[in-house]
């Protein structure tokens, strides 16, 4: 039965994917998206305590995605984890004209954590993401503030055989800019976005799919597929003696 709902899925996005690109102009109402995460974690001492680190693969759909990589602590408990990351995300161009010819890399600080229904005796999940992305930046023009808060939050009902997590999530964009308005100032906005989503682990592949509904007037309601592997190391045996 996952198989079967996990090919559906995957079809009728994919038509709807193909059929936006072979378009003039992509559907207006939505976008389709892929993104492609892997996550690696290892604890190190008895405690939980240990390391995690992602590479991930923003929108693959869009030309020019390029990964964000992230490591750092990590702490493993009872049905639960949290990690504190450091990275970087490289754009196509440094926008600064003195820079001309090379890539522009922005720090990025990640917390992410889950809750499994194991720690919460319940057959809930739940996975969040608070992110700072280009930490410390500044526009080359106006000097002002670029650094952008994300937030991501996945709540879900777990089945009991495991086969499948439904629930909904929210995605959002915190202090994003395009252009220089009129006024010399960057033009900011906020976009909030929350839909449904369904999970289907494949054995350490997490194939993830979701509808966005977004409230900001000038960005489009998105379809996601997400593919998520996770290369998890081995405890560390306890010393003896």
């Amino acid at each position: 039965m996952k198989n079967l709902i996990a090919g559906l899925l995957a079809i009728s996005l994919g038509l709807f994917s193909t059929q936006s690109m072979a378009q003039d102009k992509a559907d207006p109402s939505t976008q389709v998206g892929v993104r492609l995460l892997t996550h690696f974690s290892k604890t190190m001492t008895d405690d939980g305590w240990g390391v995690g680190g992602w590479v991930i693969m923003p929108d693959v759909v869009k030309m020019g995605a390029t990964p964000l990589w992230l490591i750092g602590p990590r702490y493993k408990g009872d049905g639960w984890w949290l990690e504190t990351m450091l990275g970087g995300l490289s754009i196509a161009a440094d926008p600064d004209p003195k820079n001309a010819g090379f890539s522009k890399t922005m720090m990025v600080q990640s917390n992410r954590f889950q809750i499994t229904p194991k720690a919460l005796g319940a057959p809930v999940n739940v996975f969040g993401n608070l992110q700072f992305i280009d930490v410390g930046g500044e526009h080359f023009a106006t000097e002002e503030d670029t650094m952008k808060v994300y937030t991501f939050l996945m709540v879900g009902y777990a089945f009991p055989e495991k086969n499948a997590i439904i629930g909904l999530e929210t995605e959002n964009y915190f202090n994003t800019f395009t252009t220089v308005g009129d006024n010399g100032k960057l033009d900011k906005f906020n976009d909030v976005a929350f839909g449904p989503n369904i999970v289907l682990p494949f054995n350490g592949l997490n194939v993830i799919m979701s509808y966005q509904l977004h409230t900001h007037e000038d960005v489009e309601n998105q379809m996601w597929i997400r593919a998520m592997y996770n290369f998890g190391g081995p405890k560390t045996a306890k010393k003896k003696g």
